[in-house]
């Protein structure tokens, strides 16, 4: 003799009006009516080997390229895709599932800059590499670029607990931020900065003079870019007046200068889920960790390597 549907439902933790529906779908269709069937079930046709060929092609492009207004891939945007493509219902696990099968894997990505000219990269690393070879032993190359700091939050992945909002504090400080330039000295493993309230020839000057007098008696290859500040009749004095040897990068290159690695790594230890309430105070931290590269030759030579076409130099 069964048991009725309420003891039934007080055992398994569920109400008597759910058993009391498996029990009527049991006695209209057998076993197959207390089967559950989920999207993605295993019970269902997977993606052929060709579909997943298919399906592979596409996640390497944008969603736009296959007829999606998004910028990126997500679970639910693959559900959609298999469904349009091949007409079958997919669960997110099972879309998941599937990028994991394909050999994706979730990275934040970085800019690649389609203007730029890869025989101009290809021609100056060749150029730069024998200058490196050809060094005389009182030389160095400096690596010269601009950089900001904000005072606000640069948001960031971080732990927190399960359940809890990944919140960082923020005193809206606006567009406060602190500006400099910086160099980085190669083979000696040294940074120069300067902190400046705008960008200009002017500032570019007197950071060149503090470059010649940090470096007086070596020969000075400088490597650095374009910009407005770094040309004109008052920089061009500079050069020659404290005998650098300028060595401009091609346009849209800026992963070929050594002194880029150097603000983003200053970016992660000041700025990262990091708001200033003060400008004061985060520019007392920019000098603390400037004044530590003097015990870090070593890990700048590591960390501000100039990066082109795949390679990067030792």
């Amino acid at each position: 003799m069964g048991k009725p549907a309420t003891e039934v439902a007080k055992l398994l933790g569920r109400n008597a009006q759910t058993v009391q529906g498996w029990v009527q779908q049991f006695n209209e269709k057998g076993p197959e009516g207390v089967r559950p069937h989920f999207p993605g079930n295993p019970s269902r046709r997977l993606l052929s080997d060709e579909e997943l060929a298919q399906l592979k092609v596409a996640i390497q492009q944008s969603p736009r390229q296959v007829g999606f207004p998004r910028g990126r891939w997500t679970g639910k945007l693959v559900m959609a895709f298999v469904k349009q493509r091949f007409g079958q219902t997919i669960a997110y696990r099972t879309a998941i599932g599937y990028l994991h099968r394909l050999n994706f894997v979730r990275k934040r990505p970085r800019k690649r800059l389609k203007k730029a000219d890869p025989n101009q990269q290809k021609a100056f690393a060749a150029a730069l590499q024998q200058l490196e070879r050809s060094r005389c032993a009182r030389s160095v190359t400096v690596y010269l670029d601009q950089g900001q700091i904000w005072m606000d939050v640069l948001l960031r992945l971080m732990w927190c607990l399960k359940g809890k909002p990944a919140e960082v504090d923020s005193c809206s400080p606006g567009k406060k931020k602190l500006r400099f330039y910086v160099a980085v000295v190669r083979p000696l493993g040294g940074v120069i900065t300067l902190q400046v309230d705008w960008f200009n020839q002017e500032n570019t000057a007197r950071f060149l003079e503090k470059v010649r007098s940090k470096l007086e008696r070596y020969r000075i290859d400088l490597v650095w870019d374009s910009a407005p500040w770094n040309r004109g009749a008052i920089v061009r004095e500079a050069l020659a007046r404290d005998r650098i040897h300028s060595q401009r990068l091609p346009a849209y290159s800026p992963e070929m200068n050594a002194a880029e690695p150097w603000i983003k790594w200053v970016k992660e230890v000041l700025s990262e889920n990091t708001c200033w309430w003060e400008l004061k105070a985060l520019v007392r931290a920019f000098n603390g960790f400037v004044a530590s590269m003097s015990r870090r030759a070593q890990q700048i030579l590591r960390r501000c390597v100039p990066q082109t076409m795949g390679s990067c130099w030792q």
